[in-house]
C-alpha cells in the first residue's frame, strides 16, 4: 500500500513538472516598463499615499506601484515571492531613517502576513518613475 502512495506522489509531482509555464514575450516587451522613467529621480516617504498591484515581471517576480504627491506613481519589484502581498490591504517601506527613495535602490516592503501579529518582509527594488500619458 506505501509503494502505491508513493508512486502516485511521484506520478502527480511529475505532472506538475510539465505544467505550462507562460513564457514572457519572445521580443522582450514588458508593458509595465513602457512608461518607465529609470533614470535617477526619488521621493519623499513622506509622501507616500497609496499602492496598487502592477503586471507581473516576465520572471513572476511581484511588481507593484506606490503613489506618491498628487499625481505620480513609481514601480517596485519584489525578489523572489512575496507570500502575502496578493492578499493585503496595506504595505509599508522600512526605509531604516531614510527621508527618501530613489531609482534603483533596494528598500524592504513590510506586509501584514495572514499570521496575526506577523509582518512579511520582502526585498523590493525601486524600477523608475511612471510616466503618465496627457
Amino acid at each position: 500500500m506505501d509503494r502505491l502512495k508513493t508512486a502516485a506522489i511521484a506520478a502527480c509531482a511529475c505532472l506538475a513538472a510539465c505544467a505550462p509555464v507562460e513564457e514572457p514575450a519572445a521580443d522582450g516587451y514588458d508593458a509595465a516598463l513602457a512608461n518607465l522613467d529609470t533614470s535617477r529621480a526619488c521621493f519623499f516617504t513622506r509622501e507616500i499615499n497609496g499602492y496598487s498591484d502592477a503586471p507581473s515581471s516576465s520572471a513572476r517576480n511581484d511588481r507593484l506601484y506606490i503613489s506618491t504627491g498628487v499625481n505620480e506613481r513609481w514601480l517596485l519589484e519584489t525578489y523572489g515571492s512575496c507570500p502575502d502581498l496578493d492578499f493585503a490591504n496595506a504595505v509599508g517601506l522600512d526605509v531604516r531613517g531614510s527621508i527618501s527613495v530613489c531609482t534603483g535602490q533596494t528598500e524592504t516592503l513590510l506586509v501584514p502576513s495572514t499570521i496575526p501579529g506577523e509582518v512579511d518582509r520582502c526585498p523590493v527594488r525601486v524600477l523608475g518613475r511612471v510616466i503618465e500619458d496627457d
